[in-house]
């Protein structure tokens, strides 16, 4: 056995990877509303086997469970709002009594894994293919458009410039999307992008793409009312889904701790739409 295998196999504790993922987006950077951080479980608990998702869905921890996982990572939160019964009765109880029921803990990084130098946001402009990239919304309105600054959504250029048509099919041959919903002329030249993962529907978000000049959005959840408005202005919205814009972080999850565990993606496709 090398002294890596050792390593990974007697010295790891939930504590350990806590702290290693606290030092690359700290739970203190979420939202106030967001729920992250050990969830389920002891932090003391030696942890042999980690698997990583973006969300805790039955199918996802009857992976884990199957598959003799000890610790389970996710980007959502299980447990957003307060809970005043766990029973097997409703979705949410039967999973954590499932989680429980076989030892399995859970850690969640939500909002702060979004805002992260190489989170969420930073994934998603790095596959799109942007340079320059800077953070959409920083963390502190005072900081300066630079880079490895926390913040919401990312900022970035097109090696050159491309019409909308040309960056959609882009996107989807890039983020193995067989369909995506889209507003704006198609023909439209584009060189500076706006991207946010997740739920970037938010006057917040599209008005502050609108703010950098960009030409153009790429996000999900867009709703039909921002976007109407959003056109007047001028910029193109792509819709890329939620799971989309955000399921990218489960490898750089898994290249982070690689090195300090055994740890595997989830096998699960949690992409909620179907196209026809």
């Amino acid at each position: 056995m090398t002294a890596k295998q050792h390593r990974k196999e007697h010295t790891m504790t939930a504590e350990k990877i806590i702290k290693i993922l606290n030092e690359w987006s700290p739970e203190s950077c979420a939202e106030e509303w967001d729920n992250v951080g050990l969830l389920i479980g002891d932090s003391s608990q030696p942890v042999r086997k980690v698997l990583v998702a973006l969300d805790a869905t039955e199918a996802v921890i009857n992976e884990a469970v199957s598959e003799n996982f000890d610790f389970l990572i996710t980007h959502h939160p299980l447990i957003y709002n307060p809970i005043k019964k766990i029973t097997t009765a409703d979705p949410t109880g039967r999973k954590i009594l499932t989680l429980i029921k076989n030892g399995i803990g859970i850690y969640c990084a939500h909002t702060n894994l979004d805002k992260a130098p190489g989170g969420v946001n930073d994934c998603l402009a790095e596959k799109i293919g942007l340079e320059k990239i800077a953070p959409l919304i920083p963390e502190s309105e005072n900081e300066p458009e630079s880079e490895n600054i926390f913040g919401i959504g990312r900022t970035g250029y097109l090696k050159k410039e491309t019409t909308l048509a040309q960056l959609i099919q882009h996107i989807k041959s890039v983020l193995n999307l067989p369909s995506l919903r889209f507003s704006g002329n198609s023909s439209k030249i584009l060189k500076k992008i706006a991207v946010c993962g997740g739920d970037g529907s938010g006057n917040r978000y599209i008005d502050a793409a609108i703010a950098a000049e960009c030409d153009a959005y790429v996000t999900g959840d867009l709703r039909y009312h921002a976007v109407q408005d959003a056109l007047e202005s001028g910029i193109a919205l792509i819709d890329i889904t939620h799971y989309g814009g955000e399921i990218l972080v489960v490898d750089a999850i898994v290249a982070r701790l690689k090195n300090y565990v055994e740890i595997f993606p989830s096998s699960i496709d949690g992409q909620v739409f179907e196209t026809v």
